[in-house]
């Protein structure tokens, strides 16, 4: 069974793992590290999970091979969010 996102908004969209890997990729992780964070991410998720669940899946992960990536993640996710509220008013 296909895993689904729940994002923000309410709508769904499917899962990607190479979404993961990308925003990863972009926060200063190595390939290998996007992938292994990926992986371990994918293995965690049943059916539907939504945008903030996963990620914090990811950023507890990312957390484990590469900590500044992490921040740095945690950084970009937070400033999304921000502008996510601001695009709302």
């Amino acid at each position: 069974m296909p895993v689904k996102v729940k994002k923000k908004d309410g709508r769904i969209e499917e899962y990607t793992q190479a979404k993961i890997v990308e925003g990863v990729r972009k926060a200063g992780a190595t390939e290998e590290q996007a992938t292994r964070v990926a992986r371990e991410v994918t293995d965690q998720i049943v059916t539907v999970v939504t945008t903030t669940q996963l990620a914090k899946l990811v950023a507890a992960s990312l957390k484990k091979v590469n900590p500044a990536a992490a921040t740095e993640y945690l950084r970009y996710r937070a400033a999304k969010a921000k502008a996510t509220k601001k695009k709302k008013k």
